[in-house]
């Protein structure tokens, strides 16, 4: 369907503002059209992994003694942001996908295409709050080390974690109806707090990283301390991963969205292309995270193993040095 033959009227319904300003997609390019039937049968390729990867994280977290530790339920916070988007963010946009491919601007496209926006919107900013709160945990784990274990509960992680889903839904969903001015003031505003703590946890954890080092280094601390901040500083090592793939991830969103709106981009087609490309890129970060936690934590290896394979703990761990035998030789400082 040509961009032309649309009336601009078409797409104006409340709420339901085409995906890209300029026009429609122009379905006589058969460049796009082939680009987005790709991200098509990527999405559902991709869909049912990323839940099960992020389900398997949560239900060892939940069952695995051995990997139920603090940092690991805050993890597992995250994997449920994750998790989501494997089971609801992706077909919502494999639906939004297949609307724009068919070219009918109907009520149905303005449904699965609003409801795709909102649950995307809703799992980025989830992701981000919850990766704040992750750095909280380790920031108040070394920085406050005495005071953490009254401080950073089991319970308290995952009242915060309710409470952060229901805070997000609540800023959200309401101002996804509402002016769309009003939505990106109050959606910017979240993305820059989770990004300024964040960021804070960031620095002052790496600077309190280098003076407990120095004090081990002169032997100033207690052999049961030293072990302590080791195991520490490998899961904010783990923290800070994973922030950097976030951040690798949404960038070319985040500069597809800046080309689009500052009109760089000329191309209709080549708009869509690239925003369709950076929501693809983006949703992937759900299905890379659980692989980190597997490469750089060997619990939960070993906790995969026993609950895919259904193997004793003592199986597990076998069966885990046999195959990351040449992993663990060549990053062994990067078990937890």
């Amino acid at each position: 369907m040509n961009s032309s033959s649309a009336p601009d009227s078409a797409r104006t319904v409340h709420g339901c503002d085409q995906a890209i300003s300029q026009g429609s997609l122009d379905h006589t390019t058969p460049e796009a059209y082939a680009w987005l039937v790709f991200i098509t049968v990527i999405s559902i390729i991709t869909s049912p992994i990323t839940f099960s990867l992020n389900a398997l994280i949560i239900i060892a977290v939940k069952t695995k003694h051995r990997v139920k530790t603090k940092s690991n339920l805050a993890i597992a916070c995250l994997s449920s942001t994750d998790g989501i988007t494997g089971v609801i963010g992706q077909p919502l946009f494999i639906s939004w996908v297949t609307a724009e491919l068919q070219g009918n601007i109907s009520s149905t496209y303005c449904i699965r295409t609003l409801l795709s926006r909102i649950a995307l919107r809703v799992l980025g900013i989830a992701s981000l709050s919850h990766l704040a709160m992750m750095n909280v945990e380790r920031y108040i784990a070394i920085k406050h080390p005495l005071q953490d274990e009254t401080i950073v509960t089991e319970n308290r992680l995952t009242c915060l974690s309710v409470l952060l889903w229901i805070t997000v839904i609540l800023l959200t969903v309401p101002l996804s109806f509402a002016d769309n001015n009003i939505y990106l003031t109050v959606d910017n505003s979240s993305m820059f707090l989770c990004m300024a703590i964040i960021i804070y946890c960031q620095i002052v954890l790496y600077y309190e990283t280098r003076r407990h080092q120095k004090e081990i280094a002169a032997q100033q601390v207690s052999l049961e301390a030293r072990e302590k901040f080791l195991k520490e500083k490998k899961a904010f090592k783990l923290t800070t991963t994973v922030l950097f793939f976030l951040i690798l991830c949404y960038l070319p969103l985040i500069l597809a969205r800046t080309l689009i709106s500052k009109s760089v981009i000329k191309s209709v087609n080549l708009a869509y292309i690239a925003l369709f490309a950076g929501i693809i890129v983006a949703i992937f970060n759900s299905i890379v995270n659980p692989i980190i936690y597997c490469v750089r934590i060997r619990q939960f290896r070993v906790a995969f193993i026993q609950l895919v394979f259904r193997k004793s703990n003592t199986q597990a761990e076998n069966m885990e040095k046999r195959v990351f035998a040449r992993l663990n030789r060549v990053m062994p400082h990067q078990e937890v």
